[in-house]
Order: C-alpha cells, then sequence, then structure tokens
C-alpha cells in the first residue's frame, strides 16, 4: 500500500531525502500524540510552566477585582451547561499529509452532524451507563461525546489517551476522532436525585398523615383498639396530673385535720353510747315511753303487746312478743329490731342507731 502511495516520489532521487524526512516528522507527530482531544502532553515543561503562571494572574486578578472577573468571564464559564467542541479547528497538517503521503485529518463536524452523532448516542443509551473506562456512573462529573457516538468521563478518556499515546477510541478503535463535551449524565444525576428527594418527602409526608390519623381514629382490631385507649386514658392521666399543683405538705396537713375531726366524733359516740345506764336510768326512760303511749311496733306496724290493753279486733289468746326498750325511749318488738340490726349493720359495727331517731342506743328487754 505504501510501495503505491510514495511510486511516484521515489522516482525522483532529489525527493528522497525530503520524503525521509516527512515521514519521520509524521512518525515523530504521531508517537507524541499531536493535538489530542483533551490533554496536550506535548507540550514542552516551559510551555506547562507558562501556562501556570498565566492562571495563578487570572486568580489574582479575581481575588482583587471580582466584578471585572465577572464581565470577563467567556461564554464557556458564564454557561456550564453549555455543550461545545474540543477541537473545533483541524489539527495543522505534517509536511508528510502535505506531500499526499498521508490522509489529511477529518474536517470539523458540523451541527447537524454532531446531531445525529448525538441521537445516535442517545437511542445506545450510553449516557444511562456507566463509563466504559471506569465502570462508575457519570453523575456531575465532566462527561464527552466522541464522533464515533461513545460516551466517556473527560477524565478518563485523558487518562487513556495519556497511556496508549494515541488517539483511538477505547471502544471501536476509530482514529482522529472528533469531541464535544456534553452534559446528559449530570443531568439524569439531577432527575434521580430530584426524584428521590421527592419520593422520601413524600414517604415522610405520607407516615405524617398515618401517624396523626393513628392519634385520633380507633383501629379495628380488638387488640390494636384497646391499646390506643389505654394510650388515650394513659394521656389524659398525665395531663391532669401535669395540670394539678399538689403541695404535700397541705394534703397531710388536712388528712391530720380529717383525723382529728373522726377522732372526736368517735369520743363523742364513746360517751353517749359507751356509758352503761343504771336502773334509775331506765326507769326514767320507761317512764318517758309510757308518756309516748305507743301501741304498736315502727318495724312490723303490729300491737307491741296483747292482753287487756290491746286494741279490738286482735285475739287475746295469742302469745306476746318480747319488748325492747332503747335508751331514746322508743319501744319494738326485740325479734324486729334484731333483725333490722342484721339487716342495717352487717358490718358489725358496736354501735346502732335507733330506726326512728337515729341515735345511739342501749337496749333493755322489758317483760310481757
Amino acid at each position: 500500500m505504501l510501495k503505491n502511495k510514495f511510486q511516484g516520489h521515489l522516482c525522483r532521487r532529489g525527493n528522497l531525502a525530503i520524503t525521509a524526512v516527512a515521514l519521520q516528522d509524521h512518525i515523530l507527530h504521531d508517537l507524541q500524540l499531536q493535538n489530542p482531544s483533551v490533554a496536550n502532553p506535548s507540550q514542552t515543561k516551559t510551555q506547562k510552566r507558562e501556562n501556570e503562571l498565566k492562571s495563578l494572574k487570572r486568580n489574582a486578578k479575581a481575588v482583587i477585582d471580582t466584578g471585572l472577573q465577572r464581565r470577563t468571564q467567556g461564554p464557556r464559564e458564564a454557561d456550564p451547561e453549555r455543550e461545545y467542541v474540543l477541537d473545533p479547528k483541524p489539527p495543522p497538517l505534517t509536511l508528510a499529509q502535505k506531500l499526499g503521503l498521508f490522509e489529511s485529518p477529518p474536517l470539523p463536524l458540523s451541527s447537524d452532524e454532531w446531531d445525529k452523532v448525538r441521537q445516535r448516542s442517545v437511542s445506545q443509551g450510553d449516557s444511562t451507563q456507566p463509563c466504559p473506562v471506569c465502570k462508575e456512573e457519570f453523575q456531575l462529573r465532566p462527561q464527552v461525546l466522541l464522533s464515533c457516538s461513545h460516551v466517556f468521563h473527560r477524565a478518563c478518556l485523558q487518562a487513556f489517551e495519556k497511556v496508549t499515546g494515541n488517539k483511538t477510541c477505547p471502544l471501536c478503535r476509530q482514529n482522529q476522532y472528533q469531541t464535544r463535551v456534553i452534559h446528559d449524565g449530570a443531568q439524569l444525576f439531577k432527575r434521580k436525585c430530584a426524584t428521590r428527594i421527592q419520593a422520601c418527602w413524600r414517604g415522610h409526608v405520607v407516615r405524617k398523615w398515618y401517624r396523626d390519623l393513628r392519634r385520633t381514629l380507633p383501629p379495628t382490631d380488638a387488640k390494636l383498639r384497646r391499646k390506643f385507649f389505654e394510650e388515650k386514658f394513659t394521656e389524659i392521666s398525665q395531663r391532669m396530673l401535669c395540670s394539678y399543683h399538689t403541695d404535700i405538705d397541705e394534703l397531710l396537713a388536712e388528712i391530720d385535720h380529717c383525723l382529728a375531726v373522726n377522732r372526736s366524733v368517735l369520743q363523742q359516740l364513746d360517751q353517749q353510747c359507751g356509758r352503761r345506764l343504771t336502773d334509775d336510768d331506765w326507769q326514767k326512760i320507761q317512764t318517758q315511753a309510757l308518756l309516748r303511749d305507743t301501741q304498736e311496733c315502727s318495724i312490723c306496724l303490729t300491737p307491741l303487746s296483747v292482753g287487756p290493753s290491746s286494741p279490738s279486733g286482735m285475739d287475746s289468746s295469742s302469745p306476746a312478743r318480747p319488748t325492747a326498750l332503747l335508751s331514746c325511749s322508743h319501744v319494738f318488738h326485740h325479734a324486729c329490731l334484731l333483725a333490722l340490726e342484721q339487716l342495717s349493720w352487717g358490718d358489725a359495727s358496736p354501735f346502732h342507731a335507733c330506726p326512728l331517731c337515729r341515735a345511739c342506743y342501749q337496749k333493755r328487754i322489758l317483760e310481757s
């Protein structure tokens, strides 16, 4: 192949030296990776040093006068989402390419051609997949689209070109490709982050709504319903306890006062009912009972005794029932009084109250 290309030039002996120099220069340019897409390792150390000094001066100006820096920003710095081509101009032709020994590099792609490359890349889903070099998601890291429609991290492509020493696509091995900076991976990552944030926020709102609903609406399950009302009662009790101001000393003083009052009442009852009545006292009480002229028991509403003084219409042959005289001068059937005591005072209290005057009494059985 080279023999057919070089046949016309080798015929002339004078052009042999020029041809050899052109080939040597072209091979040297290929080995030095002339005009790479994302890096330029052909720069000498002096040029690199000069570029670093220029960047430091620009940074110093930006620190001194930020307003001027904003005005002098380039289109790429002003719009970080803007897409642009890294090598808009074709590299200069080498001597061998000028002499026709090698093909010239392809012309820069137009906007329509880049749109077709972009559509082909989108249809392949390259931006949605990890970078073929590092196998990581693109996220917000710089991303480049090659003229062969393959997508890589800019740093990954730079490292690949630096290691291999030539400008070849890592996937399809296309030479002399063109590179365009795109932001498809960053846009997809932002949408994914926004979707996750919205999902988390909606989940938080739903969980909060469900907690509020559980606090207000009792569940249908029996166990959960019981637990719900127990929590409600506990909460109400806690609120009541917190709202009341309880003074322990005042409470104890009130308890002592109530105990003293009860003791005084009990002492009065002991004085009234605890003293045993004498025969003279019973004579006086019996006299008062006679003055009352009570004819029937107030409990059973039957005559107290049967005899010459019994009311008309009663059988005088029926036996007389024993009667009981109380210290309050009231008279009852003894059996009726015992039944009333057992019915009303089942707590075995040492004192009983009269059914009529409710006074604490002592009783004596009268002979019929």
